[in-house]
């Protein structure tokens, strides 16, 4: 079964006390385990000023780079082919990733990244609603606000949508 890792949103404006370690392990996943996988893609969130989160919650981070720039310690893995742009929670609003999963015949999906309570749920939700059978790695997701909204969404997947591992 074709399967890809999909990376989401492991940008430097997410990075605090409650997402800092994942960051290593991420890093030492994808060396040690892309071999494992057809495709391997990176997801990241850009804001702007007619975005749904300016228009109805007043908020404008993530429009620099100093928050949407993915962590150095993966950079190197990702590239202008592998990484999708995407300014809300869901990578699949335009069909740009969808078409590459679809076009490379991908049947699972393994996930990681953040926020577990928003972009890696609603991916995993999407991918569901596309036909996919979603994995989401627990050790390598966090949320960036609180635990509890971690540990709720991997209910949430669990109950409903895919796999935790």
């Amino acid at each position: 079964m074709p399967k890809a890792l999909i990376i989401i949103d492991v940008q430097k404006g997410f990075i605090n006390n409650l997402t800092a370690g994942v960051i290593k392990k991420i890093r030492k996943y994808i060396i040690k385990s892309r071999n494992k996988y057809d495709l391997i893609i990176f997801t990241k969130y850009f804001n702007h000023k007619n975005s749904s989160f300016v228009k109805f919650h007043n908020w404008y981070g993530f429009m620099d780079e100093s928050d949407t720039d993915l962590v150095d310690e993966i950079k190197e893995f990702s590239n202008a082919k592998n990484t999708f742009i995407k300014d809300t929670f869901s990578s699949f609003v335009n069909n740009k990733l969808y078409n590459i999963l679809k076009k490379n015949n991908i049947e699972k999906v393994e996930l990681c990244g953040f926020d577990t309570e928003n972009c890696v749920l609603t991916f995993a939700r999407d991918a569901f609603d596309r036909g996919m059978s979603v994995v989401v790695l627990k050790e390598l997701c966090a949320s960036h606000l609180d635990k509890r909204m971690h540990k709720n969404a991997l209910d949430i997947i669990e109950n409903n949508i895919g796999k935790i591992k």
